[in-house]
C-alpha cells in the first residue's frame, strides 16, 4: 500500500512525462514532497510532529534544507562560579567614557580613552571623590600622565597647583600655562607662616557670618602651623600649657593687626609673649609671678626664635612672603632647591607650602559662595609622594586629611608614586596606616609597569586579576639589548670618564644645537635607543572592574615645549656624544 502511494505522487505538470517520473519519486521521498501528498489526500499542510525534528549544530540535515559544512566552534572556558560570576570580572577592559582629558589610545580597540579625576566625578559620577593615584616604575611615563591630565583640566578651566615640586619637574609646565613658578629654598625665597593668603581682604567683601567663619579658619590655619613647625624642630609635640599660651597669643596679635590690616610676623608673634599681656596670663597660670611666667613660657620663647633667628628655619620663615599666590591662575611652589639632606626644613617648608595653599582655596570658595567672585576650580598635584611622605612629621595627616575632605574643598588631586611599598616606608606604624589608606580611598588608580614582587601588596588596594598582573609586570621590564644604531656606537672608557669641559660646550651653542630641527628630532625621539615596553602604556582601575588598558603619546605641542622633558641635566652629555659620533 505505501509503495503505490508513493508511485502514484506525481506533480501534475510531469504527468504524461515519462523522463520526469523518477524525479518525481526522488521528491515525493523528501519531506516537502510528503507535504505536498498530504495536501492532495486531506487539504491539509501540517507535518507529522515525527517529520519536523530539532535541527543539529549543523542545521536541518539533507540535500536542500541548508547544512552547514564548515561550523565555527565556540570557544568553551570552565571555572568555579565563585570565579566566573557569570563572565564578571572580565579578564581585561574594553571600552571607556569619552568624558574628561584625552590621554591615549586603548590598547585592545584602539578607540581614544579620556579620564581625569574631576570630569569622572563631577559628570560621570563613576567616582566617590575626585581623586586619581598614578603608580608605575621610574621612566615609564607617570609624571608625563599626570601633567597630561593637569594641562586638559587647564583648558577646561581648572587650575593646577603644586604645592610642594620637590624635585622641579613641573615648572616648566606651569611656566607653559601662564602660571607663577614660586622658588623656595637656602637663600631664595621666604614664606612666613601667618600668611593670611588673602583672608583679611577677602573678609571685607562678605557678609558678617561668613567673614567670622573665614577668620576663625584662619586663626586655625595658624596655630595648627606653628604649633607643627615647633614639633619638627623639637622633634616632639608641645604640651598642653604650651597649646594654650600659643593659642592665646595669636588671638592678642591678629587683634592688634586687625585694625590696621597688616599682615604679622614671626617676630611680632614672639613680641605678644614677651609682652605678657593678661590673656596670655591667664592660661599660663603664672600667679601673677613674672618670674613664673618667664619659667613657664621659657621653652615656647625658644622655638620662637628658632623661627626668628638667622638659622635655615629663620632664613624660610622670618621675613613676609616674597610671593602671594594668585588664585586666578596655576602656580606651583618650587622646592627643588632644598637638599634632600634637610629633611626637617623640606617637611616645614612642605607643611607652610600646603598651609598657604588649602588657605587660598577656602578663600576663593567662601568667595564664590556669596556670589562675589565666579567659582573657581582647583587641582592640587603631589607628585612623589613617597618623598614627600618621607620629609618629616605632620605631612602624612595633611595628605590625609586632604584625600577625606577634597569633595568638601571643591578641589581633585592627582598623587603619584613608584612603588606600594613606598607607602609603607614613612616613619611610625601610625603613619604607615595612614599612607595606606591614601591609596585605597582614591576613586581611579592608574597602574603603569611594576614588579611582580609587588603585586600581593598592590592587590590589597587594588582589584586585579591575574592576567592584569602578568601584563604589569611584563611593562616594567627593560628594552631589548639589540638597540638600534647600537652597532655604530663605539664605546670607550673616554665616553664614560672624561669630565666635560665646561668652556668647550656653553649654554649657547646647547641652545643653537637644540634649535636646528633635525636635531631636535634626533634628541627628542631618543633615535639611538628603543623604549621600554611598558612606557607610557597604563591601566586605569576604578573599584573592581576591568582595567583599561591604554597607551600614551606626545603630541607635537608637548614636544616642541619641552613640558615633559625631564633630562635636562643630561643635554649636555648627549650633545657632546652626538658631536664625537658626527651624526648631526
Amino acid at each position: 500500500m505505501k509503495q503505490k502511494q508513493r508511485d502514484e505522487i506525481i506533480l501534475p505538470a510531469s504527468r504524461g512525462n515519462a523522463s520526469t517520473t523518477v524525479l518525481d519519486r526522488a521528491f515525493a521521498r523528501t519531506k516537502l514532497g510528503k507535504v505536498f501528498a498530504k495536501s492532495k489526500r486531506t487539504g491539509s499542510t501540517s507535518v507529522a510532529a515525527s517529520s519536523t525534528r530539532r535541527p543539529g549544530p549543523r542545521g536541518h540535515k539533507g540535500r536542500g534544507l541548508g547544512e552547514a559544512q564548515l561550523l565555527h566552534p565556540i570557544r568553551e572556558m570552565r571555572g568555579t562560579n565563585y570565579q566566573v560570576c557569570g563572565l564578571f570580572p572580565f579578564p581585561m577592559g574594553g571600552g571607556s567614557p569619552l568624558e574628561g582629558v584625552p590621554l591615549g589610545r586603548n590598547l585592545l580597540s584602539g578607540e581614544p580613552v579620556c579620564c581625569d579625576p574631576i570630569s569622572w566625578f563631577q559628570k560621570l559620577r563613576v567616582i566617590a571623590n575626585p581623586s586619581a593615584f598614578i603608580m608605575a616604575n621610574p621612566g615609564l611615563g607617570k609624571s608625563s600622565l599626570l601633567r597630561r591630565m593637569a594641562i586638559g583640566l587647564a583648558a577646561f578651566g581648572v587650575w593646577p597647583m603644586v604645592l610642594g615640586d620637590i624635585k622641579g619637574e613641573h615648572v616648566a609646565m606651569i611656566g607653559a600655562l601662564g602660571g607663577a613658578v614660586l622658588p623656595l629654598g637656602r637663600g631664595v625665597g621666604h614664606i612666613n607662616p601667618l600668611d593670611d593668603a588673602g583672608a583679611v581682604a577677602a573678609a571685607k567683601l562678605l557678609s558678617a557670618a561668613k567673614a567670622e567663619e573665614l577668620l576663625a579658619d584662619l586663626h586655625t590655619r595658624r596655630f595648627d602651623l606653628i604649633r607643627s613647625l615647633i614639633a619638627i624642630l623639637r622633634k616632639k609635640p608641645l604640651d598642653e600649657r604650651e597649646d594654650q599660651i600659643l593659642d592665646r597669643c595669636l588671638t592678642v596679635l591678629e587683634a592688634r593687626h586687625a585694625e590696621f590690616g597688616t599682615v604679622p610676623v614671626m617676630a611680632d608673634l614672639r613680641q605678644v609673649l614677651k609682652d605678657k599681656p593678661v590673656e596670655v596670663r591667664e592660661v599660663s597660670l603664672d600667679r601673677g609671678n613674672d618670674e613664673r611666667y618667664e619659667a613657664i613660657t621659657e621653652g615656647l620663647e625658644s622655638s620662637l626664635n628658632s623661627l626668628c633667628g638667622t638659622g635655615a628655619f629663620g632664613q624660610m620663615f622670618a621675613r613676609p612672603s616674597t610671593n602671594r599666590i594668585d588664585a586666578s591662575r596655576p602656580m606651583v611652589f618650587d622646592l627643588s632647591r632644598i637638599s634632600q639632606s634637610e629633611s626637617d626644613l623640606r617637611a616645614a617648608t612642605l607643611l607652610a607650602c600646603w598651609s598657604i595653599g588649602t588657605g587660598t582655596v577656602r578663600t576663593s570658595n567662601m568667595l564664590a559662595d556669596d556670589g562675589v567672585i565666579a567659582r573657581q576650580r582647583f587641582l592640587l598635584i603631589l607628585d612623589e609622594l613617597w618623598n614627600t611622605l618621607a620629609a618629616g612629621p605632620g605631612i602624612v595627616d595633611q595628605v590625609n586629611a586632604l584625600t577625606r575632605l577634597n569633595r568638601e574643598m571643591g578641589v581633585g588631586q592627582i598623587m603619584a608614586s613608584h612603588t606600594p611599598s613606598d607607602l609603607m616606608a614613612v616613619r611610625g606604624e601610625e603613619d604607615r596606616a595612614k599612607a595606606k589608606g591614601i591609596m585605597d580611598r582614591c576613586g581611579i588608580k592608574i597602574l603603569g609597569g611594576l614588579a611582580k614582587s609587588e603585586m600581593p601588596l598592590l592587590t590589597e588596594s587594588v582589584p586585579l586579576s591575574m592576567r592584569e598582573q602578568e601584563q604589569l609586570a611584563a611593562w616594567q621590564d627593560p628594552p631589548a639589548w639589540n638597540r638600534r644604531g647600537d652597532e655604530e656606537i663605539q664605546y670607550t672608557n673616554d665616553d664614560v670618564y672624561t669630565p666635560t669641559d665646561a668652556s668647550a660646550i656653553n649654554e649657547a651653542e646647547l641652545r643653537a644645537w637644540l634649535e636646528d630641527p633635525e636635531n631636535r628630532e634626533w634628541y627628542f625621539d631618543d633615535r639611538t635607543t628603543s623604549p621600554p615596553p611598558g612606557q607610557g602604556k597604563f591601566f586605569i582601575k576604578v573599584g573592581a572592574r576591568a582595567g583599561i588598558p591604554f597607551s600614551m603619546e606626545f603630541t607635537p605641542t608637548e614636544r616642541r615645549s619641552q613640558v615633559h622633558d625631564t633630562e635636562k641635566k643630561w643635554h649636555e652629555a648627549k650633545f657632546r656624544a652626538a658631536q664625537e659620533r658626527g651624526e648631526r
